[in-house]
């Protein structure tokens, strides 16, 4: 049986298929074939993985080639780490888990995440200690040009919990300082409270958060954002939801954008291959701007074809007239995330939206400042009722 799912464009160009992690069953890996028709080519693309029992599962860029790959836990078996290549028609998954990556353990959720905001993600594995002590496992992937990224195991600290019960973790940012938190929830064969960490390495880090919506309002499920930078090229985010195990992440793209005065981080363009119904995968026009490589612009200036609004964010009034209930009504919000870097008080990201494929309220948290359509308000609060919701045990504790 199914114990867990992750949605997103893991073949397609934009349309979401669905991974599957079974148990006593080999996975499934439905391809969307864009015309309300699924596919399970999960034997033929190597992710069958028949004799193992899956349970918590991510999406992620490994090796940042732009194809995405697939991390995710098996009980008391081996960790997979898959990634993607072949052209389309041809692709192959291929593992490249480590011996102590894939070591077996009780396993619930996995987690692929930039923690220490350095542009490299680490992988979380969230364990059950039901039959003696089982310590939750923290590992780097660091990208090499064309070779597979290193595995390196970390001390996740107070996070290693080996005695546990774990039964789900989520990430998110509690506190708005633009580094991710850990909430681990416990229980099924012992009663433990919700545990909550925060991180202590890469505090000075630089990062941004985009939120996709729809033009409904709804968060952008299945959405695929791209974040293109001067030296390290394109990093990719799943707004997947769903992943882990009896959990559910939060429909944020967070980007790590390394130290301060490292230019490798410095954000070019950003884009969102988004789907629609009954039509083809369409790339999110960008303003002309961002075809350009970068183009700095001072602290409290817009862009072209962008004007100032009095809340201090950019709006681009050239081209959206109509939106939706949740974007502002006093003026349309076609938005250019506007903020400040630690590195420099420069603006390195041009993008836009069209009003018929999203709406641009609340799409990011640009180095610390609130870049949304909406008025400024404080994240924790709002956050923390969602985030806590996310993580609920299925079991009786």
């Amino acid at each position: 049986g199914g114990r867990g799912v992750a949605v997103g464009p893991i073949l397609s160009d934009s349309a979401s298929d669905i991974f599957c992690g079974n148990e006593n069953s080999p996975n499934f890996l439905f391809h969307n074939w864009g015309d309300g028709t699924y596919r399970d080519v999960a034997a033929a693309v190597g992710l069958d993985d028949p004799y193992q029992h899956g349970r918590g599962v991510a999406l992620a860029d490994f090796n940042r080639d732009g194809r995405v790959d697939i991390v995710y836990g098996n009980w008391n078996g081996p960790h997979r780490l898959y990634l993607q290549s072949g052209a389309p028609g041809r692709v192959r998954f291929r593992d490249i888990a480590t011996p102590k990556f894939s070591m077996p353990s009780p396993v619930r959720t996995v987690i692929a995440a930039d923690f220490d905001n350095d542009q490299e993600l680490e992988v979380f594995f969230n364990n059950i200690a039901y039959r003696g002590s089982s310590a939750n496992r923290l590992f780097r992937l660091i990208r090499r040009e064309h070779s597979d990224p290193i595995v390196e195991e970390l001390n996740p600290g107070d996070a290693l919990e080996p005695e546990g019960r774990g039964t789900g973790g989520a990430v998110t940012d509690f506190d708005g300082d633009g580094m991710l938190d850990l909430i681990l929830s416990h229980g099924e064969s012992m009663a433990q409270p919700i545990s909550i960490f925060k991180g202590t390495q890469g505090t000075s880090n630089n990062w941004l958060r985009v939120i996709p919506r729809t033009r409904f309002g709804a968060f952008a499920r299945g959405a695929k954002v791209v974040l293109f930078t001067r030296r390290s090229g394109a990093h990719l985010r799943i707004i997947d939801g769903g992943s882990g195990y009896l959990c559910e992440m939060e429909p944020v793209a967070h980007f790590g954008r390394g130290e301060p005065g490292g230019g490798e981080g410095a954000a070019s363009t950003l884009s969102l291959p988004w789907h629609r119904p009954g039509q083809g995968p369409r790339l999110l026009p960008q303003h002309p701007a961002a075809q350009q490589s970068s183009m700095p612009i001072a602290l409290g200036m817009c862009g072209q074809g962008f004007s100032q609004h009095e809340n201090g964010r950019c709006v681009d009034t050239d081209e959206c007239t109509e939106f939706p209930f949740i974007c502002p009504r006093d003026k349309p919000v076609c938005i250019n995330p506007y903020g400040a870097t630690t590195d420099s008080p420069s603006l390195l990201l041009f993008f836009s939206l069209a009003p018929s494929l999203l709406c641009a309220a609340q799409v990011a948290f640009f180095g610390g400042y609130p870049s949304a359509g909406s008025w400024p308000r404080p994240p924790p609060s709002a956050l923390l009722p969602l985030v806590l919701g996310l993580c609920l045990c299925l079991y009786a504790l």
